[in-house]
C-alpha cells in the first residue's frame, strides 16, 4: 500500500459508521421521527391472503377493526427527541407503545393507504392527517412513511410527523375572510339590482291585485260565474308562489351561511341567475342570449355560490358597454362540455380588456371603476377554485371581453 492511501473499512465498521450516521440525522432532524417494528402486520397480511383475501384496499375498507389491530401490533421501538417535545411529556421511555395509541378512528384510512403502499413496492408515502398525543390532544400533521427495501424487509420502518396545526388554522381564518367578503359582496350586488329584483316582485304582485279584483266582479254578478272565480283563484295560487320563490332566491343569495355543495345542473344555474337581471338587462337596453348546451354532465358545488359568479360576470358585462351604442348591446352565456369539464362562458360585445389590465383583472383590490372595490373578480375566482375549477379572461375576436370558467365534471 503506497503512503497515500487510506486503509480500507472492514464491512463492519463500514456499517457502524453507517448506523451512526443515521443515528445522528434521525436525532438531529426538527421533524418528528419513529423507528416501527410492523412485523407481526406481514403475518396478519399473509394469513389473509391464505384465506383468499386479493384486494387488501377492499377489505381494510370493509373491516376497520382489522386496521385497528394491525395498528395495535405496531410497536415504536425508536423515537428522536423532536418526537418527545411534540407526542410525550418529557420521558422518552413513556412513548414505546403501540401505534394505535397515537392515531384516532378519523385516521384509520390513512394508516390503511400507507400499508398498502408498502406492500405494493411504492417508495414512500405521504398525507395529512390526525393523530394523538399522549395528553390526549388531537392535532393536525403532515405524515410521511418511508418504505427502504432494507428495512422493510426486516420489519422496519420509518415515518416522520410534522406538526402542521398552525398552518391548517391560517387556512381556515383565510376561508372564514373569503367567505365574509364574498358575503359582503352578495349583499353589495343585491344592493345595485334592487330595481331589478323589486321589478321582479311587483309583477306576480300585481298579476294578484289584478286576478282579485276579476274574481270579486265575477263573484258580485247576478249570477256568479264559479268556474272563472276558479281559474282565477289558481292563478293567484301560482303567482304568490312565484312571488314567494323570488324572495326565497333573493334570502338565498343574501344569506350568510356555509357552503353546502351539491351536484348542480350548470344550466338551471345560469337561468336562475339570468332572473335576477331580467329587469336590468332591459333597463340598459342588453339583448340576452343564452346558448346552453345538451345534456352536460352536473357539477358539484354550492348553487348560492355558483350563481354569484355568473351573476357578477354578467353585471361587468352590462357595465362594461356603458358606452356602447344601445342597440349593439349584446350578452352571450354560453355552456358547453369537454375534457372532463364544464365550460362557463359570458361574452359582451363592449371594447374589450385593455392589455394594460389584463393581467391584473383577478387581483384583490384592483379596479378599473371609478366606484368598484376590486373584489369582484377576485371572489370570483376563489369560488371558482374552492370547487377544483380555473376561470380566465380574454377579448373575443369579434370584439368584446369574454369571461370564462371552468368546473370539474361531478363523477
Amino acid at each position: 500500500m503506497s503512503g497515500g492511501d487510506q486503509p480500507t473499512l472492514s464491512a463492519e465498521e463500514a456499517l457502524r459508521e453507517s448506523e451512526y450516521r443515521y443515528r445522528n440525522l434521525f436525532q438531529a432532524m426538527a421533524a418528528s421521527f419513529w423507528e416501527l417494528d410492523f412485523t407481526p402486520v406481514g403475518g396478519m397480511l399473509r394469513e389473509l391472503r391464505k384465506q383468499g383475501v386479493i384486494d387488501f384496499a377492499a377489505y381494510f375498507a370493509d373491516n376497520p377493526a382489522f386496521v385497528r389491530q394491525m395498528m395495535h401490533v405496531t410497536r415504536v421501538i425508536d423515537v428522536n427527541d423532536q418526537t418527545v417535545a411534540l407526542f410525550g411529556n418529557g420521558d422518552k421511555a413513556e412513548l414505546f407503545q403501540t401505534l394505535d395509541v397515537y392515531w384516532p378512528e378519523e385516521s384509520n384510512q390513512v394508516y390503511a393507504a400507507s400499508v398498502l403502499a408498502a406492500v405494493s413496492g411504492k417508495p414512500s408515502y405521504a398525507t395529512e392527517t390526525k393523530l394523538r398525543k399522549l395528553n390526549g390532544e388531537i392535532f393536525d400533521a403532515l405524515f410521511t412513511a418511508c418504505f427502504a427495501p432494507e428495512t422493510v424487509a426486516n420489519g422496519k420502518l420509518l415515518i416522520g410527523v410534522i406538526d402542521i396545526s398552525e398552518r391548517v388554522r391560517a387556512q381556515a381564518m383565510l376561508r372564514q375572510v373569503q367567505a365574509e367578503f364574498a358575503h359582503a359582496a352578495r349583499v353589495s350586488m343585491l344592493g345595485e339590482l334592487t330595481a331589478s329584483i323589486a321589478h321582479e316582485v311587483n309583477q306576480p304582485l300585481a298579476a294578484i291585485a289584478t286576478n282579485a279584483s276579476a274574481g270579486l266582479r265575477w263573484l258580485n254578478r247576478a249570477e256568479p260565474d264559479v268556474a272563472e272565480v276558479r281559474a282565477l283563484t289558481q292563478r293567484i295560487i301560482a303567482d304568490a308562489q312565484r312571488a314567494a320563490d323570488i324572495i326565497s332566491r333573493v334570502r338565498a343569495m343574501a344569506d350568510h351561511r356555509a357552503p353546502e355543495p351539491a351536484r348542480l345542473a350548470i344550466n338551471g344555474v345560469v337561468e336562475e341567475a339570468m332572473q335576477f337581471l331580467a329587469h336590468e338587462l332591459q333597463g340598459q337596453s342588453v339583448t340576452l342570449k343564452l346558448d346552453l348546451g345538451k345534456g352536460l354532465p352536473l357539477v358539484l358545488a354550492d348553487r348560492t355560490q355558483l350563481q354569484q359568479v355568473v351573476v357578477n360576470l354578467a353585471v361587468n358585462a352590462v357595465q362594461a358597454m356603458a358606452q356602447t351604442p344601445t342597440h349593439q348591446r349584446r350578452v352571450t352565456l354560453r355552456t358547453s362540455f369537454s375534457d372532463g369539464r364544464v365550460h362557463v362562458a359570458v361574452e359582451d360585445s363592449g371594447p374589450g380588456i385593455d392589455a394594460v389590465h389584463q393581467s391584473r383583472l383577478f387581483e384583490r383590490f384592483f379596479t378599473t371603476k371609478s366606484n368598484g372595490m376590486g373584489m369582484g373578480l377576485p371572489i370570483c375566482r376563489s369560488i371558482v377554485e374552492t370547487y377544483g375549477g380555473a376561470i380566465s379572461a380574454r377579448n373575443a375576436e369579434s370584439g368584446g371581453a369574454v369571461f370564462a370558467f371552468t368546473l370539474p365534471a361531478a363523477h
